[in-house]
């Protein structure tokens, strides 16, 4: 067929390899000058499966209301942004039902595990280099009752009890001696021995190259405005330059990707929720850690990049399609990356760093959607919230099997837009 991409984020570019690879005619339009400039462009860089539970856990509704007014909160939910997110809003909080967010957490789990296999496949074929590492990640508590109640539900969400390890502070300071000078500040970490790390932004470039060589079209500089239909099946993609007939369109674009589709009648409820990162040139690596790490109670993770390269991602803020980094919240995420990193702390400064904001699309479950939809021909991959790293092989496969009528890998219904 002839198959129509939007977005050219990581999971966009994976699409595009995915139907590439099963024969189909592809092209991706993508409204910026190149792949993985939005969302995808400096994300956290963490594969981390097997905390790729909704943000919403049970008790959020106190503790997102908690942290109401504070500058330094992990959440950020302005009170303008209230009226905007009342339907979807309160969708999201009745989702943390702990056995909605039981069921929610594992279906995440199911398809990060399995796009872990897809990526290891894609590396295994391709030869893609990322700065990758393979070595696990690791999650760090300040406070041992919240350690104990990370490990009890790993242990509920989690079949194969091997993959969390516990460890306690001489423990994590072996996995990791970066955080020896912060050791006695920590009650401890879960090690996740399966865990990945890489340039998330590098990766979508190399499987967008690896699409073009079979085959596959990009477009850049080019914004979708709408979807033509001939009765109830798509018919071509409007354009604000051109209309592209296609036999499907795969709409893959994000938090824009409801704004696509809202004249369609095929409602996608994804909220865009607003992140950070900073990447930094660190003058000697000595201090550097090797892992990439999630400080839990403060919610930034770090990543190591190559040589040389260091990064912080991290906080949430409920700010609307607002892209602009804002200075004091990235000062609150560096002001928690210096203190677990004292001796790098005269170089984690704003001045120094790369400073980005995205825009994470987010559900109400925090479930992704990915499949068919009402209308013939038309398909979503979109509303991955912080994962889309991490579940971006995974549903790109799931994707050209949908399409294609073949069996998925993994049951594809718990991600269906039409849930």
């Amino acid at each position: 067929m002839r198959i129509i991409v939007v977005g050219g984020g990581i999971i966009g570019a994976t699409s595009a390899l995915a139907l590439a690879e099963r024969g189909h005619d592809v092209e991706l339009v993508e409204a910026r000058g190149n792949i993985a400039e939005g969302t995808s462009h400096a994300n956290g860089g963490g594969i981390t499966p097997l905390h790729s539970e909704p943000w919403n856990s049970p008790g959020l509704f106190s503790s997102l209301f908690a942290y109401m007014g504070r500058k330094n909160a992990p959440w950020r939910l302005p009170v303008w942004q209230l009226p905007a997110l009342r339907r979807w809003g309160a969708r999201f909080l009745a989702q943390s039902r702990r056995d909605r967010f039981v069921d929610n957490a594992r279906a995440n789990i199911r398809l990060g595990l399995y796009s872990l296999e897809c990526l290891q496949r894609w590396c295994q074929r391709y030869g893609f280099d990322y700065a990758q590492t393979t070595a696990g990640s690791m999650q760090l508590f300040h406070d041992r009752q919240a350690l104990e109640q990370a490990l009890a539900l790993r242990r509920q969400l989690i079949e194969d009890p091997g993959q969390v390890v516990p460890l306690d502070r001489s423990g994590l300071v072996a996995q990791e001696p970066a955080l020896a000078p912060v050791a006695d500040k920590l009650a401890g970490a879960l090690y996740f021995p399966a865990h990945q790390s890489g340039d998330a932004a590098r990766f979508a470039m190399l499987a967008a190259r690896q699409a073009e060589k079979l085959g596959a079209v990009f477009s850049f500089n080019e914004k979708a405005q709408a979807l033509k239909f001939d009765r109830n099946r798509f018919r071509a993609l409007q354009t604000d330059r051109r209309l592209i007939e296609a036999d499907a369109c795969v709409v893959a674009a994000g938090s824009d990707s409801p704004g696509l589709l809202a004249d369609t009648g095929i409602p996608l409820p994804i909220q865009p929720v607003r992140g950070y990162s900073a990447t930094f040139h660190i003058d000697s690596a000595e201090h550097l850690p090797q892992l990439p790490l999630l400080d839990v109670a403060h919610r930034f993770v770090t990543l190591r990049l190559h040589e040389n390269g260091f990064r912080i991602a991290g906080l949430a803020d409920f700010a609307g399609h607002k892209r602009a980094v804002a200075p004091g919240r990235m000062d609150v995420m560096l002001e928690g990356a210096r203190r677990l990193f004292p001796s790098l702390a005269d170089q984690l400064t704003p001045a120094r760093g790369r400073l980005w904001a995205g825009l994470r699309p987010v559900t109400p479950d925090g479930r992704p959607l990915l499949g068919k939809t009402p209308a013939e021909g038309v398909f979503v991959n979109a509303g991955h919230g912080p994962m889309g790293w991490t579940m971006a092989c995974g549903s790109a496969d799931l994707l050209s099997a949908l399409v294609d009528g073949r069996p998925p890998g993994i049951a594809a219904e718990p991600y269906s837009p039409q849930r």
